[in-house]
């Protein structure tokens, strides 16, 4: 006689199969009382069975390792530094906890990154920039294969009261640790200082991602125009406010030399058209 069990029971033992910790020595010891107390019985459960506990663990190995080398393929140098053990532990707590939300195994790396960020943060005996290059690395990764990027400028000049528009591909970060600077070796253990970091990430003409250090105003006011969508006007004396800092020519002036060193870089396209522009 065919289940009366709903589709979703194997699915779920497979699921607790593949993501629980405790799941391969409890399938060695009894691999129908653990399916069992997943919801399987009858047919399905015989079925189960007969595929064999260690059939199962091939199974949850080789998910395992898909998507700890996706994980790796992306922040190779954080894992590097972590070493393998802690990488695997993590992991391993990953897919205990939480597992895998998207459907797609390029997002997956950045799901890991967001939980081991948090642990990462709660535990002291990871160094305090590790988080910071996990999503360095990241971004890295995410700004070279962003579909954005490359539009045309405008063709308007900057003008005070409207906005700017920028290339696409265009992120702000801001970071705990200057971990752009970091060599991209994988054996290199250099330990960057604990400073405030905020930076412009941008793609070159041959998809490269650049990282350039704005200053405390520069951040600032970028925010204002490229997060807020703010007038030049208007983002400049947002970001001295926010400062809590008078709005004087030096700053004026840093604002004309950085605008046009985003034009030069291919950053920032030119003033965004009116309507009847």
């Amino acid at each position: 006689m065919a289940s009366e069990l709903p589709i979703e029971a194997p699915t779920a033992a497979l699921n607790a199969i593949i993501r629980g910790s405790t799941a391969p020595a409890a399938i060695k010891e009894d691999l129908a009382g653990f399916l069992r107390a997943q919801g399987v019985d009858g047919a399905d459960l015989d079925a189960m069975v007969a595929v064999g506990a260690e059939r199962m663990l091939v199974y949850r190995s080789l998910v395992h390792n898909r998507m700890r080398n996706a994980a790796r393929d992306y922040i190779p140098r954080t894992v590097a530094r972590l070493g393998r053990a802690r990488f695997i532990a993590d992991f391993t707590a990953f897919m205990d906890e939480q597992g895998a939300r998207s459907h797609y195994l390029r997002d997956v790396p950045a799901e890991i990154v967001e939980f081991f960020v948090a642990r990462w943060q709660a535990d002291p005996d990871v160094p305090g920039y590790i988080p910071d290059l996990a999503r360095h690395e990241l971004l890295d990764a995410d700004v070279r294969n962003d579909w954005r990027g490359g539009e045309a400028e405008t063709g308007l000049p900057l003008a005070l009261d409207r906005p700017l528009r920028f290339d696409g591909a265009t992120r702000l970060v801001n970071y705990g640790h200057p971990v752009h600077t970091l060599p991209r070796e994988l054996d290199d253990r250099t330990v960057p200082p604990a400073e405030p970091t905020p930076l412009l990430v941008y793609r070159d003409e041959q998809h490269r991602p650049r990282y350039l250090a704005l200053t405390t105003f520069a951040a600032a006011v970028l925010h204002e125009l490229i997060d807020n969508g703010l007038p030049v006007q208007g983002a400049l004396v947002a970001a001295a406010q926010a400062l809590g800092e008078s709005l004087d020519d030096d700053k004026l002036g840093s604002a004309a030399l950085l605008f046009a060193d985003l034009a030069e870089r291919g950053v920032c396209l030119g003033a965004e058209p009116t309507t009847e522009s």
